[in-house]
C-alpha cells in the first residue's frame, strides 16, 4: 500500500477507513448496462445468457461475473455496454427536455456518450470527442456496436473545440482525466506513481477542461462533471472553485447516499458496492439562445446514391464526403472543421469504379426498418457467421443486413445461393 494515499484514505473516509482497506482487498466488481435504444428492456434481458444481477442504484444498470462478456450475443448485437455500475450513474439525473446539441470532451471510451443518448433519445446531435487518436478510435468502434449514428466524432483538444463551439451544447460532459484513486482495485499499478504531486498537475488540467466546458455551455445548459477519484482537489474543492469563477453556474443537488463532503455531488466508493467515482451537475443561468451553426454541404454521388436507391428505402438523406469517404446522415450535419474522425453513418468508398460498402451501415439504428434486403440468422448461421464462415441460402443476388431474432449484426452479399460473410475480421470469434 503507497504510505501517501494510505494516510489520505483516513480523510476520504472518517471513521470508515479500516473498512475501506479491507474493501479494496476484495475484486473488483463488473457492470453493464442495457442498450435501450436498440430494444425493449425484457426483450434484451431474454438474449443475455449468463449470470447478472440488477444494480439498486440505477436502472438498467447491473453486477455480473464473466469472464469474456465480449463473446457473448448481447455485446456482439450491441444490446450491452460493460461499465462500472458507478460510471454510468452520471447521466441518471438530466432532465430530457429541450436537449438538442450535446457535446463529450473526453468521451473514450465511449460509456458516458452511450449513456445518456440512450436516456435522451434519438432527436439530438451528439459531438463526441477525444484529445487521443487512438482512443477516438476504439470509441468509433464502440457507437458502431452499440448503433448510434447521430454522433460526431471528433479528435482534437478540448480549448479548439471551445472556440469553435462557443455557447453552443445543451449538455457537456467532462468525465476529466484523474488520478484514478477510485479504479485502484481494478489496476494496483496505480499507486505505483502515485503522489500529491501527481493529483495537483491533473487538477491545474481539470480547471482548464472545466473553462472550456463552460465556453461550450449555451444558458441554461448541464455540465456534468465526473472523475474516477476520491481526491478533494480534483473533486468538491474544483467545483467549489469554479463556482466561485461563475456567478452564472449553480449546482443542482442530487440526492444519494454518498460520503461527499460538498452537499448536492455524489461520491462513490467500493464502500457503496461500486468503484470510485465522484459527479455533480451544474447549470448555467440566463436565457437559452440559438446557436448559429455552419452545415456541412449535401453532395450528389452518382455511385453511391444509386446505392442507396436499390438498397435502401429513404425518401430524404443527405451524403457527405470526407478524405475520400462517404458518410449519410438523415438530418443536416454541422461542420467540424479539421480533425473529424466520423460524420454519423459511415457509409464506405469507391474502390474501382464501384461503390463498397462499410459494416457501420448496416448497424446504425436510424436505418432500421429501411433496409429492402435482410437476412435474420438461426442459431446455427448465427455461430458460422460471426467466425467468418459463409451461409448457404437461397436468396436473391444482393447485399443484405444480417439480422439475428431482428438485431443488427452486419452484413453480406448473396451470390449464386451463397451469403458472402462481410462481418469485419476482427470482431470475428475463433472456434
Amino acid at each position: 500500500m503507497n504510505k501517501e494515499f494510505a494516510e489520505r484514505i483516513k480523510e476520504y473516509f472518517p471513521d470508515q477507513d479500516n473498512e475501506f482497506l479491507k474493501k479494496l482487498e476484495e475484486p473488483c466488481t463488473q457492470g453493464f448496462f442495457l442498450n435501450t435504444s436498440k430494444g425493449k428492456r425484457e426483450d434484451i434481458l431474454s438474449l443475455i445468457d449468463f449470470p447478472y444481477t440488477e444494480s439498486s442504484l440505477t436502472k438498467d444498470s447491473f453486477y455480473h461475473e464473466h469472464d469474456n462478456i465480449g463473446k457473448t450475443k448481447a455485446y456482439e448485437l450491441g444490446l450491452i455496454y460493460p461499465q462500472e455500475i458507478a460510471a454510468s450513474l452520471t447521466s441518471s439525473f438530466v432532465n430530457k427536455k429541450n436537449i438538442e446539441v450535446i457535446v463529450d470532451l473526453c468521451a473514450a471510451p465511449g460509456g458516458k456518450t452511450i449513456n445518456i443518448l440512450n436516456r435522451i433519445g434519438k432527436d439530438v446531435l451528439c459531438i463526441s470527442n477525444d484529445v487521443s487518436h487512438n482512443r477516438a478510435l476504439v470509441l468509433s468502434q464502440n457507437l458502431e456496436r452499440l448503433g448510434l449514428d447521430n454522433v460526431i466524432i471528433t479528435n482534437k483538444k478540448c480549448s479548439q473545440l471551445a472556440q469553435q463551439l462557443e455557447g453552443c451544447a445543451d449538455i457537456v460532459i467532462l468525465d476529466a482525466p484523474c488520478s484514478g484513486e477510485g479504479m485502484i482495485r481494478k489496476y494496483p499499478e496505480i499507486l505505483d506513481e502515485y503522489s500529491s504531486n501527481n493529483i495537483l498537475s491533473l487538477a491545474k488540467t481539470q480547471e482548464e477542461l472545466l473553462e472550456n466546458a463552460y465556453q461550450i455551455l449555451n444558458e441554461e445548459g448541464i455540465l456534468i462533471y465526473s472523475t474516477c477519484t476520491y481526491a478533494f482537489e480534483e473533486d468538491e474543492d474544483q467545483i467549489t472553485d469554479f463556482l466561485k469563477k461563475h456567478s452564472d453556474m449553480k449546482l443542482l443537488e442530487i440526492s444519494m447516499d454518498s460520503v461527499s463532503k460538498l452537499k448536492g455531488t455524489v461520491k462513490l466508493s467500493p464502500l457503496n458496492n461500486t468503484e470510485g467515482q465522484f459527479f455533480c451537475m451544474l447549470q448555467k443561468y440566463g436565457a437559452r439562445s440559438k446557436p448559429k451553426f455552419k452545415y456541412l454541404k449535401s453532395i450528389k454521388e452518382k455511385l453511391v446514391d444509386d446505392f442507396i436507391k436499390d438498397n435502401f428505402d429513404l425518401s430524404e438523406y443527405y451524403l457527405y464526403k470526407n478524405n475520400d469517404h462517404y458518410y449519410l446522415s438523415l438530418k443536416p450535419l454541422i461542420d467540424m472543421g479539421n480533425n473529424v474522425l466520423k460524420y454519423s453513418i459511415y457509409m464506405g468508398e469507391i474502390i474501382n469504379k464501384r461503390f463498397e460498402p462499410n459494416h457501420n451501415l448496416y448497424r446504425a439504428n436510424s436505418l432500421s426498418g429501411k433496409y429492402k434486403y435482410t437476412y435474420d440468422l438461426n442459431d446455427d448461421e448465427y455461430l458460422k457467421y460471426v467466425s467468418g464462415n459463409e451461409i448457404k441460402t437461397n436468396t436473391e443476388n444482393n447485399y443484405y443486413l444480417v439480422t439475428y431474432k431482428n438485431y443488427s449484426l452486419g452484413f453480406g452479399k448473396c451470390s449464386n445461393g451463397v451469403l458472402k460473410n462481410k462481418y469485419p475480421k476482427g470482431l470475428r470469434r475463433m472456434i
